[in-house]
């Protein structure tokens, strides 16, 4: 085989050269140069998962991170600023007032999976729809609930709406037993009694809808007023993160 003339062999050099650049500039291939892309950095919060909390225990004032039960695969959390007074349920999805001297009282964590047809007696469970308008027309369809219109809310940037869905303070017949609202896909539903009150937040965030609820039982043997406004802040002020920002 010849051997390459000079100016043959500098052609052959200058071309490969530039083949090369041609290469390396672009974004295809291996080119071996430069940093891989990073990946986006998260911003994690800082928060103590109520779960860590022993069951029933006093909490130190600060910033908590609440569960759902949800049959989606990665609910939110949200986290609640938690005064002075409180202890946590080691489930992780309520907070109660640690002194019932002062009136019980309770901050909740839902998802509704299903609502009664009926408030009283034997009920059959459906599917309110998927919207925050759905659930909130189902509940306010139950008949001797003490209901007040949804009105718009934003709670943490999510938009959403407040309502009550009281107890009466006297029940009769069939409803002396218990009255039937709304249940999560497990089963589960919220405690009642006679005449106790109950706040709803029903927020949809990324695509869920998620429900915070405040509980209490008015009157001389119920947290005073400063005590349920407290309640009404923490829920309020309430941000939803992702699971993963929390530190475990």
């Amino acid at each position: 085989m010849p051997h390459l003339s000079t100016p043959i062999r500098i052609a052959a050099l200058t071309a490969t050269a530039v083949l090369l650049t041609s290469c390396s500039d672009s974004g295809g291939g291996d080119s071996g140069g430069g940093d891989p892309p990073s990946e986006p950095s998260r911003d994690f919060v800082s928060a103590t998962r109520l779960t860590d909390a022993a069951d029933e225990a006093t909490l130190a004032p600060g910033r908590y991170a609440m569960g759902f039960v949800s049959p989606e695969p990665d609910p939110p959390m949200v986290l609640i600023e938690v005064p002075a007074g409180y202890h946590g349920r080691g489930d992780g999805y309520e907070i109660t007032g640690a002194d019932e001297s002062s009136g019980f009282r309770h901050l909740d964590t839902w998802t509704v999976d299903v609502v009664a047809t009926r408030a009283c007696g034997d009920t059959e469970w459906k599917d309110p729809g998927p919207s925050v308008a759905d659930l909130a027309d189902a509940l306010r369809s139950l008949s001797v609930w003490e209901t007040t219109p949804p009105v718009p809310v934003t709670i943490g940037g999510h938009e959403g709406v407040f309502m009550e869905l009281n107890v009466p303070a006297r029940l009769r017949g069939a409803c002396r037993t218990e009255l039937s609202s709304w249940r999560d896909h497990l089963g589960g539903f919220q405690g009642i009694g006679a005449g106790k009150a109950q706040l709803l937040w029903i927020v949809e965030v990324d695509g869920q809808r998620l429900m915070l609820v405040v509980g209490y039982f008015p009157g001389p043997n119920g947290p005073s007023p400063r005590l349920v406004a407290e309640m009404v802040a923490m829920a309020e002020t309430a941000e939803f993160v992702d699971a993963d920002q929390v530190a475990p």
